[in-house]
């Protein structure tokens, strides 16, 4: 007589992180954006962290770069215009979704501190390795985040915390590049507690 042995595997599947990138520009008021933005964020889900950070070096309209968190079968974007309001007036701005991505590296989980900026790059296929990035010195810590979907904007973008004493340096560096990246200094948006 043959016997058989079974053995069954239980596999489970953990639900991916995925970051989704949202660029804003505005020339209205600061204050007026981040009303909006405020009612906006009160409408998500309390599972999910967003993050708003104002880019510290636009000279001529106010520039914001959002990062939002939530599993890969929750990912989804709206900002949507509703009718206007006295209380919220409508603020006129462009959206640029940059895509959902996911993590491959996290040194900080952390919002920037008061002597740090954040310094994002946003790297194409014809853009710099990411080694060439990890070369780089005068930063604290890096997170790197790899396009999740293929429609993403970007291939990786890479999240640099870096001492306010330490940007010049460090913007050096980036600009001494033979290849064209885009890139940007930001700082944490001040919003009330959701």
């Amino acid at each position: 007589m043959l016997t058989y042995s079974l053995n069954f595997y239980l596999i489970i599947m953990e639900k991916e992180t995925i970051v989704q990138f949202v660029f804003f520009e505005t020339a209205g008021e600061n204050n007026e954006f981040i009303a909006q933005w405020d009612q906006y964020s009160k409408g998500m889900p309390k599972k999910h962290e967003i993050r708003l950070q104002q880019e510290v070096t636009s000279k001529k309209k106010t520039k914001y770069l959002s990062q939002h968190w939530c599993f890969d079968d929750e990912f989804k974007f709206i900002f949507k215009k509703e009718r206007r309001s006295a209380h919220f007036p409508e603020v006129e701005m462009r959206v640029r979704q940059l895509g959902g991505y996911t993590s491959l590296q996290t040194q900080c989980k952390k919002e920037s501190k008061e002597n740090e900026t954040k310094i994002f790059v946003f790297i194409t296929a014809q853009g710099m390795t990411l080694e060439e990035c990890q070369q780089f010195a005068h930063y604290r810590y890096l997170n790197i985040y790899k396009a999740y979907f293929e429609s993403c904007s970007y291939d990786h973008i890479l999240e640099f915390f870096v001492e306010n004493e330490h940007i010049d340096a460090f913007m050096e560096q980036l600009r001494s590049q033979s290849r064209h990246i885009e890139s940007g200094s930001y700082k944490e948006c001040v919003l009330e507690k959701v």
